[in-house]
């Protein structure tokens, strides 16, 4: 989960061209707001984070309280019409988290693969070792 967290924090800061570090100091800057806000929205809906915890995973935020504000904030605005360019950039970004994980996903698998194939042979050549003793 952290790992999936941290991939969400660097594609919202390439997202919202801000630094990744950003996301965890207090500011008013609206583009790093926006950045929480999604951040938050992510942790608790797609992640199943409870409100209470979400300050473990972002700095900045330093009680329940602020992390529902923005919840319920941005889940606000995704319903008005006028907004619906900040829907689709939050789509966006998921779409983007996802792809990025499942490339992390496909590279271990990859390298466990390859593990597999190692320790396959090596069983192989203990078992041809044992049959000529």
């Amino acid at each position: 989960m952290e790992k999936t967290i941290e991939i969400a924090k660097c594609t919202l800061a390439d997202m919202f061209n801000i630094r990744r570090e950003q996301l965890d100091y207090r500011t008013r800057e609206r583009d790093v707001i926006e950045a929480k806000r999604f951040l938050i929205f992510f942790i608790v809906n797609e992640l199943g984070i409870k409100f209470a915890y979400v300050s473990k995973h972002i700095k900045s935020i330093k009680s329940h309280a602020t992390a529902m504000h923005h919840y319920y904030k941005l889940k606000d605005l995704f319903e008005l019409k006028h907004e619906a360019k900040t829907k689709a950039k939050y789509i966006q970004f998921k779409s983007q988290v996802i792809e990025k994980g499942m490339d992390k996903l496909e590279k271990e698998l990859t390298k466990q693969i390859e593990l597999k194939k190692v320790v396959n042979w090596n069983i192989k050549q203990l078992k041809q070792m044992i049959n000529e003793s």
